[in-house]
């Protein structure tokens, strides 16, 4: 007897290969998700490592910096900004490389030369003993009227004991120098020069008088020393130098 068709028997490996089909899609779908996971975990790590890598890099150059003593290279646009446009300028200097401020230069204004009454009127305890070890003079040239400081050079510790040496050698006064006999009024001199010695007792003066016409000379306060050109070459530079002056005449050659 033939064998009759059941269209059931054909259903069944249709269903089979259909469930099997829909399974392999999920499958597929369920891969490529979890590749796809797995991908965004990789970027995540590696841009997390680079941002950890950046901030190694950034904190050892700081301390690096920091170790040599200098600012940080890493600046915020604040601080950039801030300082820009600032230029520090530069401090005035004399013809011998020393700051022109009175105060720093050691010439302080007003000075008693200014005011003093005669030549030799240095206050007690300021003149220069000429035997002390001298470091290092500054020049302070003073008008005795409303000039103030004209002029002021500073010299180091060679040249200071230089103009010690050639003071201390000299007689009471000069001979070639002449006597006037003037009026009051004109007997003062217009200007003069303190010389600023610094020792190890501070700082201690010689005045230099040259003009007037009363008396001229080195004058410490219990010595005087004649007037002559030999020292006065070694300080009468630059500014301290002087145009002219009644007992500089007499010299010439200073």
């Amino acid at each position: 007897m033939p064998e009759q068709h059941d269209p059931e028997q054909e259903l069944g490996p249709k269903f089979t290969s259909a469930f099997q089909d829909h399974a392999g899609a999920q499958g597929m779908q369920t891969s490529g998700l979890a590749s796809e996971a797995r991908r965004r975990v990789r970027r995540r790590r590696q841009a997390l490592s680079m941002a950890a890598g950046a901030v190694l890099v950034v904190a050892a150059v700081g301390g690096v910096w920091g170790l040599l003593g200098g600012e940080s290279p890493v600046a915020t646009s604040d601080s950039n900004s801030a300082g820009a446009g600032k230029e520090v300028a530069p401090e005035p200097r004399s013809s011998h490389g020393v700051a022109t401020n009175a105060e720093k230069a050691g010439c302080p204004v007003p000075h008693p030369i200014q005011q003093a009454a005669a030549p030799n009127d240095v206050p007690a305890g300021t003149g220069l003993d000429l035997n002390t070890p001298v470091t290092g003079l500054r020049a302070c040239r003073y008008s005795t009227g409303a000039g103030g400081l004209l002029g002021q050079e500073e010299f180091g510790a060679a040249v200071a004991q230089q103009v010690v040496n050639a003071i201390k050698v000299l007689p009471e006064r000069n001979p070639d120098l002449p006597v006037f006999k003037c009026a009051p009024q004109v007997a003062k001199p217009s200007e003069a020069i303190a010389l600023r010695f610094d020792t190890a007792a501070g700082t201690k003066e010689i005045w230099v008088v040259y003009d007037g016409c009363t008396s001229a000379g080195f004058f410490t306060g219990s010595h005087t020393y004649g007037l002559y050109s030999a020292p006065l070459k070694l300080f009468m530079t630059g500014s301290v130098r002087p145009s002219g002056g009644t007992y500089l005449s007499a010299l010439k050659d200073w």
